[in-house]
């Protein structure tokens, strides 16, 4: 009897484990995404940096 509630009560555990794991990965993902965009906003500032460097250049000559 006792066996059956400590494998319940591990169940549980296990299962209250697994919900915490997906959560946290779905944050990470989100972080990642949020990496993966700040990046891809750095090399647009710094072409268009170039880009207002270059035009900046024409017009003085």
């Amino acid at each position: 009897m006792k066996d059956l509630s400590l494998l319940s009560e591990l169940e549980l555990k296990i299962r209250e484990l697994v919900s915490s794991l997906e959560r946290e990965r779905e944050k990470n993902a989100d972080s990642d995404k949020k990496i993966q965009e700040s990046r891809k906003l750095s090399q647009i500032e710094e072409k268009v940096r170039n880009l207002i460097y270059l035009v900046s250049q024409l017009e003085q000559n």
